[in-house]
Parts: C-alpha cells; structure tokens; sequence
C-alpha cells in the first residue's frame, strides 16, 4: 500500500492534466501532460518498474464525478481492489469510491475488457 500512495502522489504532483479529445490517445503522459487514461497508464508503468506485479494492475472505465466516462487504475491487492486516480491523492477500495464501474481490464489478458457494472448507479445500466 505504500508504493501505492508513493506512486499515485508522485504522478498526480508531475503530470498537469490536459484534453486529448480530439484524438482520445491513450498513451504515457506526453511533455508531462496527460488526461485520465494517460495518468493511469503512467501509474502502472511506474507501479511495475518498482515490482509491483503486472497481473494486479487493470485500468477501469468508470462514469465520473460529473458524468463524465474517467479511467482509473485499479491495483489488485490481498485485501480487495483498489482505486488509483488522478482526480485525488488517496488510494481507495473500488467500493469506498463515488464511481460506477462500467468495463475493467482482465488483470491477465489486458487487451480484454470485462463488463463490470458495479458502483452507484450500475443498476440504470443493466
């Protein structure tokens, strides 16, 4: 949980949030700027390069704060799973978070994506 906190803190503080609608690339923050997906993406790859293992790293495509769809990365703990997002410092259970999952990585097979609808509203979209 440490390297978790470490990890989600330093991105958040080196990354400056910025749109890529018009081409929605979901790649490594580029000139240190980044959206959603690309604050996710920098997490995992800084979360491997410390060891933390591949297999409990999935990115999440959730319905956001405002509506709005959001990706989040969700590390996959003995405990639970847990949120890391660019919107704030803490690491939360997926559960302790405002967000309805809509479709989250297979932790094995990342170009698989799973239906998850779980979360506040999950039920309107079932």
């Amino acid at each position: 949980m440490p390297l978790l906190r470490k990890v989600t803190r330093a991105v958040n503080l080196t990354v400056r949030s910025t749109e890529d609608r018009s081409t929605d690339d979901w790649t490594l923050p580029v000139g240190g700027r980044g959206d959603c997906e690309d604050y996710a993406l920098q997490k995992m790859k800084d979360l491997i390069d410390a060891g933390f293992p591949a297999n409990r790293l999935a990115l999440s495509v959730v319905i956001g704060p405002h509506d709005e769809n959001h990706v989040v990365l969700i590390a996959r703990m003995d405990d639970g799973d847990y949120v890391l997002d660019n919107l704030n410092n803490g690491v939360k259970p997926w559960r302790a978070t405002p967000y309805t999952f809509l479709a989250t990585q297979d932790f094995r097979a990342r170009s698989t994506w799973r239906v998850t609808l779980a979360g506040p509203r999950a039920n309107e979209f079932s």
